[in-house]
């Protein structure tokens, strides 16, 4: 395990929390790799080129892997050649998933995915996902209570009820849904 690399400073503001990563992911890697290799059939002659490159290549991205959570943000580095550096702001973030299939169990790592506004499940882009995190389900809560402060609203409070023109507002909405269901 290590501690990510950010600077306590940055972009977004003073560190609150670094995530640390598994070294098991780089073998998690090697093996998914291996296993795709070896699904596409085509791919199997290749394996034993991946497996040397991936002596090298696993280190490298785990020694590039980090995330840090801001006042305002979550900042994400990964990659190799392909190197990205995202700043996802708190209030923007609309879900954080754990995930962990049987390869990912094997290794005893699970990852968190980071979903913005804008993004859908299964569509969603891979920028925000973070595999290998430790204490994966730590750091979730700690994104989620910093994006509670952010929002304005406590962690553990109820949301408000709607008053005056917000409630006009709803009711509005309410039938215009209704009109809208008995047209069809």
């Amino acid at each position: 395990m290590r501690s990510a690399p950010f600077d306590q400073s940055g972009a977004t503001g003073k560190t609150l929390r670094n995530a640390e990563f598994d070294r098991g992911v780089v073998a998690y890697y090697r093996v998914l790799v291996s296993i795709y290799l070896t699904i596409t059939v085509v791919g199997i002659p290749l394996i034993p080129f991946w497996l040397i490159f991936s002596l090298w290549y696993g280190p490298e991205y785990y020694r590039r892997l980090s995330a840090r959570l801001t006042a305002q943000a979550i900042e994400l580095r990964k990659g190799v050649f392909n190197r990205r550096e995202s700043t996802i702001p708190l209030n923007r973030v609309t879900d954080l998933r754990l995930h962990d299939g049987p390869i990912m169990r094997h290794f005893k790592v699970r990852g968190l995915l980071v979903e913005t506004a804008g993004q859908s499940g299964q569509n969603a882009s891979s920028e925000g996902d973070l595999i290998g995190v430790v204490d994966a389900e730590e750091f979730r809560n700690a994104i989620l209570m910093q994006r509670q402060r952010v929002l304005g609203a406590e962690p553990d409070e109820d949301a408000p009820t709607p008053t005056g023109n917000a409630t006009e507002l709803l009711t509005e909405i309410r039938d215009i849904l209704a009109r809208m269901e008995a047209k069809e």
